[in-house]
Order: C-alpha cells, then structure tokens, then sequence
C-alpha cells in the first residue's frame, strides 16, 4: 500500500504472505494482525493500570515480544505448550486447557494472544470463561482469531479428526481445531462479569500500517472493576 509504515520497525517495504498482497512486513517480517496488535496494545495496555500487573502473552510472535518486555518489565509472563517454538522468549510450558486451573481467580491483569484459540481443543466458550475468571478486576483480554467468518455458524472438533489433510480442508490449516462464524462476538458480549471494548481500529490506520479494508480485527474483553 502506496505510504504505509511498518509500526513495529519503520519498515515501508511489504510483500505477499500466503496469497495476501503486502501482508508481511519485508524489514521485520510482522503480520497484519502483528501490526494491528501493536496499534491495539499502544491504544488499550500500556498505559492503563494492566500494564502494571502480570500480563500473560500466549504464544509470544518475535515481532512482538521484544516490544512488550521493554514496556511491561518484571510482569510480562510469556507461555506456549511448546517453548522451544519461541527461542526469543522466555516461554514457561503450559498447556490449555489442561493448565487453566493451575492459577487463581484473577491472577493476570491481562492476557494477549492471537491467532491462539483455533488451537485449542474443546469448546472455545469455555476456554473465554476460562480466561475470563483469570483477569483481575478491571483486567483486559486482548485478542485476535481468524476471520470471524461472516454467514457461518463456528465449527468445531478438530481435534478429533484422524490426519492434518483433514483438518486442512475443513478448518483451512493442519493444526486448526474450528473455524469461527456469526457466534464468536455473541459469546464473547455473553461472557459474565465483564464487556467489549471496540478496538478503535479504522480502515485510515489499517492502509498506514499495510492493512487491507476490514482486516486482522482484535476483540477485547474487559473484567468490571
């Protein structure tokens, strides 16, 4: 896109990604929704009162972890299933949903993750409940999922198929367990205790970063006070 700038590290050179025009930043090799995320955090974490308690990032992208530890310091907890996955961080090892359990109510003051929840197997509702009671009071959940696709219900169950090609023709990747539809936003308002936030992500901020029209939207979730 003719004048975008990478936000991440003022790169002004994109290339296609997986079909997508200008999708990767050629500098820094950030994603659409790596881009995104940043304008999203910059908007609604750093300078609130989240950023002062422990932040848990899922699955921590290298675009992205190097940002977050410099602002967030001693309280930013990086975590995946698999850790060596994320050799720039210092990723403990959990597993979802099997680890859920392991902390107390409203441990984290935050939680990030993107492009996270299509990995974990069981019903995504429970795994937003789930979060959700982790979040202090006030605590903000931030996060992307692919699509939502628009006139389709969510399909799940993915684990539950037998090889990687059938999961690749049903939920468009090898390692996808659903494909989110029409219910994914209604879930996520139908959560207890706590509300959507916009992201205040237009369309002028998505060409300035390399964005097409309507795409890589976050969803959050703020806990009541």
């Amino acid at each position: 896109m003719a004048g975008a700038q990478c936000n991440i590290c003022g790169g002004t050179e994109f290339e296609p990604f997986r079909g997508r025009p200008a999708e990767k930043c050629s500098t820094c090799g950030s994603l659409a929704r790596h881009r995104i995320g940043w304008a999203v955090y910059s908007r609604h974490l750093l300078d609130t009162d989240a950023a002062k308690g422990r932040v848990l990032h899922l699955a921590p992208e290298a675009a992205l972890y190097p940002l977050l530890r410099d602002a967030l310091h001693a309280g930013y907890i990086t975590a995946d299933p698999s850790p060596d996955t994320y050799p720039h961080a210092p990723c403990i090892r959990l597993f979802f949903p099997r680890d859920f359990d392991i902390f107390p109510d409203g441990y984290f003051s935050a939680i990030l993750h993107n492009h996270v929840l299509e990995h974990i197997p069981g019903h995504y509702g429970d795994h937003l409940r789930a979060f959700a009671r982790l979040l202090a009071p006030g605590g903000t959940m931030i996060f992307s999922v692919p699509g939502p696709y628009k006139g389709m219900q969510t399909r799940e169950g993915g684990e539950h198929l037998a090889t990687d090609a059938e999961r690749l023709e049903q939920f468009l990747q090898e390692d996808h367990f659903r494909l989110f539809g029409d219910d994914f936003i209604e879930t996520l308002r139908a959560l207890p205790g706590g509300a959507v936030v916009p992201d205040g992500i237009d369309d002028a901020i998505r060409a300035g970063v390399s964005v097409r029209p309507g795409k890589a939207p976050f969803f959050i979730w703020q806990r009541d006070g």
